[in-house]
């Protein structure tokens, strides 16, 4: 009888560490969650939004940390038809406009916390996720030029450019 009173001690106290375990992980995501948001905020003036829309930002899922667009891409269709994905140059963060605010909040239910490996370096990273009233297509374009591209305007004349239009 005493053998079996300590196993079922034992048991609730496994279920209690483990409660206690989930509890530090949550306050952990939801830290690092509202750190993401104010490092936004801070660098790169996205402000994130507290009620569901169809737009997310990822961070720690960007180009500029080496997550590729097919495996980021192939995460997020995982939860709705994904209208569009952006990821900016050189930044560790993407966009995701997903068809509904329903289907965004699957995701972020999904997604927020959640430890992937980038298929390109092997290593893990943690997604952390908030809602965003549009997706940022300003950020996306690249303040400098590539080295060696340049523009070159007015090079083709109206006349020209119409004809080249006609042709395609």
């Amino acid at each position: 009888n005493m053998a079996a009173y300590s196993q079922i001690t034992s048991m609730e106290v496994q279920t209690s560490e483990d409660r206690l375990k989930a509890h530090k992980m949550k306050k952990k995501v939801l830290r690092k969650q509202v750190r993401a948001q104010h490092t936004l905020m801070r660098h790169e003036g996205i402000e994130c939004i507290s009620h569901a829309t169809q737009s997310l930002v990822i961070a720690n899922a960007g180009l500029g940390n080496g997550m590729s667009r097919h495996q980021l891409l192939r995460i997020v269709e995982e939860f709705g038809f994904v209208e569009t994905l952006l990821m900016p140059p050189n930044k560790p963060y993407s966009f995701v406009k997903y068809g509904t605010a329903e289907e965004a909040k699957k995701a972020f239910d999904a997604l927020n916390g959640k430890e992937v490996t980038l298929e390109d370096l092997g290593q893990n990273i943690v997604l952390y996720i908030n809602f965003v009233e549009k997706v940022f297509l300003q950020s996306a374009a690249p303040t400098s030029l590539p080295p060696g591209l340049a523009v070159i305007e007015k090079i083709i004349s109206p006349e020209e450019e119409r004809k080249m239009l006609e042709s395609i």
